[in-house]
């Protein structure tokens, strides 16, 4: 009999269905001289493919696009114009590979219409895909598909909109000065290894949102001139931003960096430069700080001040937002935090900026020799660098009462050297003593308490300068925490 107590497993999501790249007409023309077979990429092969391709899809542009083409690329006008000497050889060319490499068909599709939308939607790439320096004039739909092995579209112009929604890259993706000149999506796209953007260029909006890097991502150099959205992207390895330009608005808000990944993530936005306001909001860094030595941020960038989520943000899958003790090097840190301080204190945030500041101190207090951080770590010690009300007031508490136990007992006869003259009340005198030396400044031990002063031994005539010492940084701290907690907002 069946066992009614165990929950049957729930079936298996069902797979989309794939269609092989060979039976996409517009994968055999951009293969037409054959794929890579190969471990390595057999680069004359590609020339091959790649003028053919070039050749077909530029047939459908203007002279004075073709002129824009030649200007912002490495393409030639001898690529862009020969598709009047070589039409008849790649239609019949084209053709013939079709059939080949699908022999149950009969009628292979007639060859696409360059300005029509390249459909490559929910395809099976199995092979070394190698599209560089490829032109695609037409709107180019890649999404769903599954490249298998690596891709290869480094100098590649994309001059309508470009597709790669939930797309998924098993092997490395390299998409290096790629020109993108109208909208580009990678909204949930995963990168199971390398994804490298570098120096690749955006002229309108790029999504982002929900992307999955598993492996190291590269944006170094990268220009953005629209938005950039990077929503809820999930970074597990590096992901690296140096020296990359956004000019428009660019949203990092919800993104995490690290936490599941084997090797810690370290995200660099070294050199960048924000022209407009960039939200971090609800983003995680599990691992480290960000790193913006050298950038240029707007004023407006936000950032959440907290390190510990709400239980509502807790329900949405978050779980820290800033490492407690982060792998990285210790300066790198503190000037990350610094400049996130130095941008909350302009917009006039001071909750969020002493958050900030709170870092940069900690990270401070682990620089340098015990010399160089004791300063740090008595400030962190006595008043968690000026934001706590009431640690300063427990450390003044437990000032006057070492200081009040003392005087009772000396004031009550029950130590040695015990007073000439009986106190009347040892413990009022005791209590009044202890808490004059904690605020010297109202004058109440010169004027009411002089005769017991005088009558102190050395010793205890000692701790009392001793307790007056000590609560001037010790209320000074406190000061700093009431102005804090109560300064307007």
């Amino acid at each position: 009999m069946r066992d009614e107590s165990k929950t049957p497993e729930a079936p298996a999501a069902p797979q989309r269905k794939l269609t092989p790249a060979n039976e996409n007409p517009w994968y055999v023309l951009m293969t037409l001289y054959g794929e890579q077979e190969g471990k390595r990429v057999d680069l004359e092969l590609h020339e091959k493919n790649r003028r053919a391709w070039n050749a077909w899809a530029s047939q459908c542009l203007s002279s004075e696009e073709k002129g824009e083409v030649v200007k912002s690329s490495r393409l030639t006008w001898g690529e862009l114009e020969a598709w009047e000497k070589v039409s008849d050889d790649i239609t019949s060319r084209y053709l013939a590979e079709y059939l080949r490499r699908n022999p149950n068909v009969d009628h292979p599709p007639e060859l696409p219409d360059p300005r029509r939308l390249i459909k490559c939607k929910e395809i099976g790439f199995y092979k070394r895909v190698q599209f560089s320096g490829m032109l695609f004039c037409g709107s180019a739909d890649f999404g769903e598909s599954v490249f298998c092995r690596g891709v290869n579209y480094s100098n590649a112009m994309f001059l309508r909109d470009a597709y790669f929604y939930s797309v998924k890259f098993e092997g490395k993706a390299f998409f290096p000065s790629v020109s993108f000149s109208q909208w580009t999506e990678f909204g949930k796209a995963e990168f199971k290894k390398i994804a490298y953007f570098q120096s690749a260029k955006w002229s309108v909006d790029v999504d982002f949102r929900e992307a999955l890097f598993t492996g190291e991502a590269n944006f170094e150099e990268a220009s953005f001139k629209k938005s950039a959205l990077f929503q809820s992207a999930k970074f597990i390895q590096n992901a690296h931003f140096g020296l990359a330009t956004f000019e428009g608005f660019a949203y990092f808000a919800g993104a995490v960096f690290g936490r599941t990944g084997e090797l810690p993530c370290l995200s660099n936005f070294s050199e960048c430069h924000f022209s407009k306001p960039t939200s971090f909001r609800g983003a995680k860094f599990h691992d480290a700080f960000p790193n913006f030595s050298g950038a240029i941020l707007h004023d407006k960038t936000s950032f959440t001040a907290k390190s510990v989520p709400t239980d509502g943000e807790k329900a949405l899958g978050s779980s820290l937002y800033w490492p407690a003790s982060p792998v990285q090097d210790l300066e790198t840190a503190r000037e990350s935090c610094a400049t996130i301080r130095h941008l909350l204190a302009k917009q006039g945030l001071p909750e969020d900026e002493h958050f900030f500041f709170r870092r940069e101190m900690h990270f401070a207090g682990k620089i340098g020799s015990i010399w160089q951080r004791l300063p740090y770590l008595l400030f962190g010690l006595f008043s968690e660098y000026g934001y706590s009300i009431l640690r300063p007031t427990l450390w003044l508490l437990g000032v006057w009462a070492f200081g009040f136990a003392a005087f009772w007992g000396y004031f009550s006869g029950c130590c040695v050297p015990a007073p000439h003259e009986v106190i009347e009340r040892p413990m009022g005198s005791a209590i009044a003593l202890s808490f004059s030396n904690l605020f010297p400044l109202f004058g109440f031990g010169r004027t009411f308490l002089l005769e017991e002063l005088k009558a102190l031994p050395a010793v205890l005539q000692f701790f009392s300068g001793f307790q007056t010492v000590a609560s001037l940084p010790l209320l000074f701290f406190l000061g700093l925490g009431l102005r804090q907690r109560f300064r307007l907002r």
